[in-house]
Order: structure tokens, then sequence, then C-alpha cells
């Protein structure tokens, strides 16, 4: 790994910390500079300024998310959906430290304009790479965008509340799954 990546790297681990146990009012770029046993103005070089720092972060897990998902095989009956469906689910409950996060970048995008506009990005990217994925087993645009719409929302939020629900993750796993397959296929 090259000495810059290793800096990068270094402040985002520190940033990424700090989020999880400060929340983003936790997060200076002087605060980052002193964890990460660097000058203000060296972590400055690497990233701008505190919006900056918060988009690498969010870059981090959100590039990880949709290279899972643009990994899937292509979908081809409704067989191939509760899999994709359970990958999903499950990805959201073993990543409990990054829902934690997850739910900061949303409370700062109620405030903050750069993050607002760059989750608006990752979600409009997200639903496209899951059309693509989707296409397939819909039997017109109009169901596709409602299976997408039911589905986003729905992973997002299981993620946070799974732990805390009357069902298990096996039970939901195939709902969702029976749902969107509803969707995609005009049934609802």
């Amino acid at each position: 790994m090259s000495k810059k990546k290793a800096k990068t790297e270094k402040i985002l681990d520190v940033s990424i910390e700090l989020l999880k146990s400060e929340g983003d009012f936790g997060i200076s770029m002087r605060k980052v500079a002193t964890l990460a046993d660097m000058s203000l103005s060296n972590v400055q070089y690497y990233f701008k300024n505190k919006d900056a720092l918060l988009i690498a972060m969010a870059d981090r897990y959100f590039q990880q998310c949709l290279d899972e998902i643009s990994s899937q095989s292509e979908l081809a009956e409704q067989q191939d959906l509760k899999p994709l469906v359970h990958a999903f689910l499950a990805h959201g409950l073993e990543i409990s430290d990054m829902c934690r996060i997850f739910r900061e970048y949303w409370a700062l995008s109620t405030r903050n304009e750069a993050i607002e506009d760059y989750l608006s990005k990752y979600y409009q990217t997200l639903a496209g790479i899951l059309s693509d994925k989707l296409k397939h087993l819909a039997v017109d645009e109009s169901s596709l965008g409602k299976a997408v719409s039911i589905f986003i929302p729905y992973v997002e939020g299981y993620s946070i509340t799974a732990k805390s629900l009357p069902q298990d993750f096996e039970v939901m796993s195939a709902v969702l799954s029976d749902v969107i397959w509803k969707c995609l296929r005009r049934e609802m």
C-alpha cells in the first residue's frame, strides 16, 4: 500500500470510529488530525473539509454495497429472487456498526445539502443496479419500478429494525421475496 493510500485509510478509519462513537458533531478536522497523529494541514491535504471527509467515508461503505449487488448473478426466474432478497437482508444484519453510521448519514442529510445530494445519487445508482437485476422478471417498467421502490426502503429499514421485529429473518426474507415477485408480475 502506498504511503498516500495508507494515510488516507488511517484518516478514514479514525473518522469512522468518531462517527460511530460521537456522531457527526463529534467529528472535526482538528480532532481527526489529533487522533490520526497528523497535522491539521496534512488531513486537509487529503480531505479539503468535513463534507469531503464525510463523503469519502460514505464512499468506502456504499461502494462496497454497490459492488456486492453488481456481482449478483442475473435473475431469470422466481426462484432466483429469494437468494437475492436473502443476501440483501442478511447483509443488513451483519453490519450493525455500518447501520449505526448509516443512521448518522440519514440524520446528516436533513441538515447538510452535500450529504443529501450524495445519498440521493447513491439511491439512484442502487435503484438502477437493482432494476438491471430484476428487469428480466418484470412484466413492464411500471411493475419493475414498484418492485424496486418496495425493495430498497424495506431492506434499509430492516437493517435497523430487524432485531426488534416479531418475525425472524427467514420468514421475512420469504415474505419480501413474495411481495417483490407479485409487484414484478403485476399481481399487486
